[in-house]
């Protein structure tokens, strides 16, 4: 059962949620507040929720600085961002700050419930409306970029890439690739070597950019 924590300043948005996932199977919504205060207030008396769905604006908090609190509450707790911020600074700080999903409020109801089962497994999710933005705009930015010398991948670098950009932790990577995860850390430290990232978001970036990745059709 995936316990859910809805946290949105508008009220018929926060009853468009709960309409949409009352019926969900093994899906439980066992709170709602209006701010980051209320949900912070929730927790702290014991509710205990499987995830968060948090707006990015809450009126008495940003919902990154919500995260941040949460985080201190409960240091393992899943959030899924839905909001209507686009902006690549947006989505940065908020994973940055620990979310593991990123959605529009432009996203359909069908695509909202699978990212709210893909959270709670654990996995990171981000809508496919962000998606092609995102893809869009690095293209764009790949057409006007300086010339950098080719970054080149082994095979078993490559395959490890795309698990990654697919959401897949390091020792769900080992038991697809039938190796160990100390080797997939190793191919994961030498990617991040190859490419300059700093974390794994950053790598998943780089490899757009530099051609090594791209986006499902």
């Amino acid at each position: 059962m995936g316990r859910i924590l809805i946290v949105e300043d508008h009220g018929v948005v926060r009853t468009g949620i709960y309409h949409i996932l009352q019926f969900e199977e093994q899906l439980e919504i066992v709170g709602a507040a209006e701010n980051g205060s209320q949900a912070l207030e929730l927790m702290r008396n014991g509710l205990c929720a499987d995830i968060v769905l948090s707006d990015l604006h809450l009126g008495d908090m940003s919902g990154i600085e919500l995260v941040y609190e949460m985080r201190k509450i409960a240091p393992e707790i899943n959030v899924l961002m839905l909001t209507v911020e686009a902006g690549e600074q947006y989505v940065s700080e908020a994973f940055k700050a620990g979310v593991k999903g990123y959605l529009l409020k432009e996203t359909d109801s069908e695509e909202l419930i699978y990212a709210i089962r893909k959270v709670i497994q654990g996995r990171y999710f981000i809508c496919t409306g962000l998606a092609e933005r995102l893809s869009e705009r690095l293209t764009h930015e790949r057409r006007f970029s300086s010339g950098n010398s080719a970054i080149e991948l082994s095979k078993r670098e490559s395959e490890i890439l795309h698990l990654l950009a697919e959401g897949l932790t390091n020792v769900e990577i080992a038991d697809k690739l039938f190796t160990s995860k100390r080797t997939v850390e190793g191919h994961r430290l030498s990617l991040l070597h190859k490419t300059g990232a700093r974390n794994g978001l950053q790598l998943v970036k780089l490899a757009m950019l530099n051609g090594l990745l791209e986006l499902p059709a």
